[in-house]
């Protein structure tokens, strides 16, 4: 437990650090590479002091130039540091209305692009996902956990649409992507951290100009289907 204490004092510390340079740089320019810097430093940081490692397979299916709308199962809240230090080029999330209310680290991520959704309030939702569209116009990649909170299981939870009609509207391609391992870090409503390894799996990206709005179902079940397949696949083995 003296072990788990200071992991959550260093984050603490370390996040207020990095959030108030995030605010300072994110005045100048939110999506410089000085603040991807800070943001990847933030993550790197605090999976250093917990013992975490992250393995990164398929990144080159990727083009570091293109913005993509990763989806993403979602285990544990290192989720958000393994795709931070695994996902190339400039990337922010869609992150949930009560990360918001942190003082000094809600600013820092309001200044850097980051996007509160209210999953509760449908149009507030509405206004966040036309947020995110004029953020992927500015050739940035936005990363959603469909799932909409952690599974304690590890198991795969439903999806919701948002994401997927994010990514109609945007017309950019979807990357579906797995993460395993976080589960055993820090489960849901634990404090307990544990040091282990983190494993980020990207899957060929889906063209959605092969999917109508009307067809949106469809995308969702293709998607949720080769996640499902990889993450069943990768923690058999």
């Amino acid at each position: 437990m003296l072990r788990t204490a200071w992991i959550f004092v260093f984050a603490i510390v370390h996040t207020l650090c990095c959030s108030l340079a995030a605010i300072f740089f994110g005045l100048f320019n939110p999506f410089s590479e000085t603040v991807n810097g800070v943001i990847r430093l933030w993550a790197k940081g605090i999976l250093k002091v917990a013992g975490v490692t992250v393995t990164v397979h398929g990144a080159e299916k990727l083009n570091p130039q293109q913005p993509y709308i990763y989806i993403s199962n979602h285990q544990s809240a290192f989720d958000i540091l393994a795709h931070v230090v695994s996902i190339p080029g400039t990337m922010r999330f869609i992150a949930k209305q009560e990360l918001f209310r942190i003082p000094v680290f809600a600013q820092g991520m309001r200044t850097v692009g980051m996007i509160p959704i209210d999953r509760g309030n449908s149009e507030k939702a509405r206004e966040s996902l036309n947020k995110a569209i004029a953020i992927l116009k500015n050739g940035v990649s936005v990363i959603i956990y469909p799932e909409g909170t952690r599974s304690q299981t590890g198991q795969i939870k439903p999806f919701k649409k948002g994401g997927f009609i994010l990514a109609l509207k945007s017309g950019l391609p979807i990357v579906p992507t797995v993460i395993s391992g976080s589960v055993n870090i820090l489960k849901k409503k634990s404090f307990r951290v544990n040091r282990g390894d983190i494993h980020v799996y990207f899957l060929d990206p889906v063209d959605v100009s092969e999917f109508s709005f009307e067809k949106r179902n469809k995308l969702v079940k293709r998607v949720r289907d080769m996640i499902v397949a990889k993450y069943n696949e990768v923690t058999r083995n």
